[in-house]
């Protein structure tokens, strides 16, 4: 399973924040294709509670993926996903508005 080897390989070589993997790496070592791909890996190894670590993000050109070692690095992975969640549900309410405008 590759959620377990990218879980294994994670907790073994990118403990903390300082020592990210960038996704194009991780995906250059596990053969996956895409970003999106790689994204719903890691997503899959968060919500399943086999995998007792959490894996942190950082976005942007010197992103990548760890695994949280701090409260702290917990705290921001949480914070940067209930952020993504809000804007994800900020868009839910304007496209119900803009669609009540239309009929």
């Amino acid at each position: 399973m590759l959620e377990e080897q990218i879980y294994t390989y994670l907790l073994n070589y990118h403990l903390g924040k300082e020592n990210l993997i960038k996704n194009k790496d991780l995906r250059a070592k596990f053969h996956v294709n895409s970003d999106k791909s790689l994204r719903k890996i890691i997503q899959n190894i968060r919500e399943n509670k086999q995998f007792s670590q959490i894996i942190g993000s950082v976005s942007g050109k010197s992103g990548g993926f760890y695994i949280c070692e701090s409260e702290e690095e917990i705290q921001e992975t949480i914070d940067n996903i209930k952020h993504r969640a809000n804007q994800m549900l900020r868009m839910c309410y304007i496209l119900d508005w803009k669609r009540e405008r239309l009929e």
